[in-house]
């Protein structure tokens, strides 16, 4: 019986990284002017150290981790990560949001430069213990998945830097309000996603819609192609 459990844990995780395995080798195949990438997100800063403009970045923070560690703009340097807001005792939208980016995790369960990063808007009552408790209870991942706690001003201006909202609301469900959406930041800590019909940097991907959902997905692919190629091109210079 282990032997059978063995192979069907390899089989499943061959199931769900294959997709990004496979597009990564396509675009090996490719030239470079087939090679499809995403936007950069935001307005350019000019950044007087390195006498250059450059692309925006997200503002420094230090969080507490469900695990209380810390988790800082540096520490994930070097991984995709998808950002998103949500409270423990959120009565209506969290729920439904992580079930949905729960299935992102699983999508890339086998990529090992890959996590997603929770940022609680309810700090006051989300202590680390309180976060680790809300994961185990719904058997998210405690790898790839970081449920983070912080002080709260931090917390919304952090926010306002990704583009998202969160912040108090007394009218609100629960007495906050936080963004349905969803970020990328890649592993110069800038923000990426694709362009719309219409030509527009969309920013973020509301993760209650299914259609956005599978956007998402399909642009940590992409995402991780543009990685893997960039990794891959260092190693041969």
């Amino acid at each position: 019986m282990k032997i059978i459990s063995s192979f069907q844990r390899v089989a499943l995780i061959a199931v769900l990284v294959l997709p990004a395995l496979v597009y990564i080798i396509f675009v090996y195949g490719q030239n470079e002017v087939f090679f499809k990438t995403l936007e950069y997100v935001g307005e350019k800063v000019y950044d007087e150290a390195k006498e250059d403009t450059l692309y925006y970045e997200i503002p420094a923070f230090e969080l507490l981790s469900n695990q209380n560690k810390r988790v800082t703009k540096e520490s994930l340097d070097s991984t995709i990560y998808v950002v998103s807001f949500f409270f423990a005792n959120c009565p209506s939208i969290c729920p439904a949001m992580n079930f949905h980016l729960n299935e992102i995790e699983h999508r890339f369960k086998g990529y090992p430069d890959f996590k997603l990063l929770s940022i609680t808007v309810d700090p006051d009552r989300d202590s680390a213990e309180a976060l680790e408790k809300y994961q185990k209870e719904r058997n998210f991942s405690m790898d790839k998945w970081m449920f983070t706690t912080g002080a709260k001003e931090q917390i919304y201006d952090l926010a306002k830097g990704l583009f998202l909202n969160a912040f108090e609301d007394e009218t609100a469900d629960g007495g906050f309000l936080h963004s349905t959406n969803a970020i990328i930041v890649d592993w110069n800590g800038n923000i990426r996603s694709r362009k719309d019909d219409s030509g527009n940097i969309i920013g973020s991907y509301d993760v209650l819609e299914i259609t956005q959902l599978n956007n998402l997905e399909s642009d940590i692919k992409v995402l991780i192609a543009e990685y893997e190629r960039d990794k891959h091109n260092l190693l041969d210079d």
